[in-house]
């Protein structure tokens, strides 16, 4: 009986480990993805602030809804 209870205190054991593996994994898997988002945040914010600029430069364009003059 006390080999049973060994064996089987064993594979929880090994299933423990195994289950710790996965989140370490899945946590430094986690911090990367959050990571590339800030990223990505950041970067948006840029070309928000480009196209803001390039808008202001152009000045008062014809509008988008708004036929050209030889129509």
């Amino acid at each position: 009986m006390n080999d049973t209870f060994d064996a089987r205190l064993q594979v929880v054991e090994e299933l423990l480990a195994h289950r710790d593996a996965e989140m370490q994994d899945l946590s430094e898997m986690v911090s990367q993805q959050w990571k590339r988002i800030e990223d990505l945040e950041r970067e948006i914010e840029r070309t928000k602030d480009r196209i803001i600029t390039l808008e202001d430069e152009v000045g008062d364009g014809p509008e988008a809804d708004q036929k050209p003059p030889h129509w």
